[in-house]
């Protein structure tokens, strides 16, 4: 027994254009679908990338800046009489505090204000901490009578504003920069 079968009809050049046409929409349907998800993730990514640097760049300036006043505190002159005078031993003296937010105030380009607070808390503005400048003739210390240490010891720190409010990383947004720096200085030698 044999089937007959129907003869399987030409395809034209106007069908192939037809079922081309059709192909093509169903594929760009699909490939909007693909950017639609995809566009969302990529943007994201982007941000993170551009947040992560600018955090990056911020904190490296704060610590910059931080370890150039603790510096300048440290190898300012110690002699009353001096223009360029660092008070030692005191950890809470308006001529150290000025010296070391002139500084903050300069390389950082914010305006930092003084806490008296010993530690850091919310930082909710560009903070100045803690200012100490001292000077050690002690051996231990690897100061002597005639070439004492003197050091100096700045805490910082600053609220930083990101692109977007990551959860479990920013505080209301902002990320807290903080840096403590001590620069340390055997002077005459």
């Amino acid at each position: 027994m044999f089937r007959h079968r129907s003869p399987v009809p030409e395809r034209t050049p106007d069908s192939h254009r037809r079922l081309a046409v059709a192909r093509r929409r169903r594929f760009a349907g699909q490939s909007v679908v693909e950017f639609a998800l995809l566009v969302p993730v990529f943007l994201a990514l982007v941000g993170m990338t551009i947040d992560f640097a600018r955090i990056y760049q911020g904190w490296v300036n704060l610590e910059s800046a931080t370890r150039d006043a603790a510096q300048y505190l440290a190898t300012s002159d110690v002699d009353a009489t001096a223009a360029d005078y660092t008070v030692p031993g005191a950890t809470a003296n308006a001529t150290n505090d000025a010296k070391a937010k002139f500084v903050l105030d300069t390389e950082t380009g914010s305006t930092f204000t003084r806490s008296n607070a010993a530690t850091l808390g919310a930082c909710t503005t560009p903070t100045l901490t803690t200012v100490t400048a001292n000077r050690d003739t002690t051996a231990s210390q690897g100061g002597s009578t005639a070439y004492p240490l003197q050091s100096a010891q700045v805490l910082s720190c600053a609220p930083f504003r990101t692109l977007f409010a990551y959860p479990f990383l920013t505080t209301n947004g902002a990320w807290i920069l903080s840096s403590d720096r001590t620069y340390n200085l055997i002077v005459g030698r």
